[in-house]
C-alpha cells in the first residue's frame, strides 16, 4: 500500500521463488481485483474499464513471445486502468520493457526490486507455514549443511521446512534434504506419492 502512494504504475522485479506471486495476490486482494498471469491477460484481457490491473509472470511471456508483450500492454491500455502492477524476473525486464510500458500505458513505471527476507521475516514465514515455534532449531539444522544462504528465498525456506518436519528435525545429508523437499512438492501435486524415508 505504501508503494502505491508514490505512483499507480509499478513493476516489481525479483528472482524465482522470492515471493512475487504471493505479493501480487496480496496486492490484488487489497485493490479488490483478481490477479492475472501475463499469458492469460494477453489473450483474454478484461471487459472492465477504469480498474486496477495486477499482472504476474511477465517474464514467462517475455521469454517466449516479444509480440505477446505488445499485445499484453495493448490489452492493459484498453482498460484505461487506475493502477497497473506487473511482476517479472529481473532478467526479463529491461529498458525496452520500461519504454514500451510508458508508450502503451502513458506513464513511466516505478521499477522496484524485492529485498531478501531477513531473519525475523524468515522466522515469521516459517511459523506461519509450519505452525511451529522451532525456527532456530530448523535454521541451525540447515546451517549444518551450508544451505542457510538460500533461506531468504521463501520458496526454498518452505521446501526445507517441509523436509525438516518430515525428517523429525534431523537432516542426514544435502541429498536427503532436497529429495524430501521434492517428494513433498510431488505429493502436493499427487497425494499418492509416498514420503522419502532415507537415502
Amino acid at each position: 500500500p505504501e508503494l502505491l502512494t508514490e505512483t499507480k504504475f509499478v513493476v516489481v522485479l525479483a528472482e524465482p521463488g522470492a515471493g512475487k506471486s504471493e505479493l501480487m495476490r496480496s496486492l490484488a486482494t487489497r485493490l479488490g481485483v483478481k490477479m492475472s498471469s501475463a499469458n492469460v491477460f494477453r489473450h483474454v484481457g478484461t471487459e472492465d474499464k477504469g480498474i486496477p490491473i495486477v499482472i504476474d509472470a511477465f517474464d514467462e511471456l517475455a521469454k517466449i513471445d516479444e509480440s505477446g508483450v505488445h499485445q499484453l500492454l495493448a490489452n492493459i491500455a484498453k482498460t484505461k486502468p487506475t493502477c497497473v502492477i506487473i511482476s517479472s524476473r529481473s532478467s526479463e525486464w529491461n529498458n525496452s520493457a520500461t519504454s514500451n510500458f510508458a508508450e502503451y500505458i502513458g506513464h513511466k513505471p516505478l521499477v522496484v526490486r524485492l529485498c531478501e527476507f531477513d531473519e525475523s521475516e524468515q522466522q515469521q514465514i516459517y511459523k506461519n507455514y509450519t505452525k511451529r515455534d522451532d525456527f532456530f532449531d530448523f535454521k541451525e539444522e540447515v546451517e549444518k549443511f551450508e544451505l542457510a544462504s538460500i533461506l531468504p528465498n521463501p520458496q526454498f525456506l518452505k521446501m526445507f521446512a517441509d523436509a525438516f518436519v518430515e525428517s523429525n528435525g534431523k537432516f542426514t545429508n544435502k541429498k536427503s534434504i532436497f529429495a524430501q523437499s521434492i517428494a513433498r512438492l510431488a505429493r502436493e501435486a499427487n497425494p499418492h506419492v509416498k514420503p522419502v524415508t532415507s537415502l
